[in-house]
């Protein structure tokens, strides 16, 4: 029987189960998907779990937070002066955006306070971590026109 190994076309039927730093979750609806191992890209923490897998097997993979949006970061928590910037779009639990000499300045406003803004300079997603029940559906040897990586197919 084959399993899954380096350029092995593979379909899953898989679910997302995402929870975010403030604990909140969320669930995808299943999807399914094709890909060749070890050519297309995927999730380090789904890649090994998959490795050696044969068709029928089911598999409850947990995603760190680091290899998604990265772990949250409080020194990227920062004190900013307030005068520094447009009043009118300082909002708590909002992100601020502003073009500055051609660069996006962007920041979650976490507080203000009367001299200063706490900024979060964090990916809004960071912290979220991702639970993937996965069914292997079908591998196969993958044909040489699929041996690029899906990126540079289309």
């Amino acid at each position: 029987m084959l399993q899954v190994k380096e350029c092995m076309m593979v379909t899953l039927e898989y679910q997302v189960s995402t929870i975010d730093s403030d604990g909140q979750a969320a669930m995808s609806p299943p999807e399914t998907c094709s890909f060749v191992y070890g050519v297309d890209a995927q999730y380090p923490s789904v890649e090994t779990a998959l490795r050696d897998k044969k068709i029928g097997d089911q598999i409850r993979v947990t995603v760190p937070p680091e290899e998604l949006f990265g772990a949250y970061e409080e020194t990227l928590v920062r004190e900013l002066p307030r005068c520094d910037y447009k009043q009118a779009r300082l909002q708590p639990g909002k992100m601020y955006r502003e073009m500055r000499k051609k660069c996006l300045v962007q920041f979650l406003v976490k507080e203000l306070k009367d001299e200063v803004i706490v900024a979060d300079f964090n990916d809004p997603r960071a912290g979220t971590s991702a639970e993937f029940d996965i069914l292997i559906k079908d591998i196969r040897e993958a044909a040489k026109s699929e041996m690029k990586p899906s990126c540079a197919r289309g």
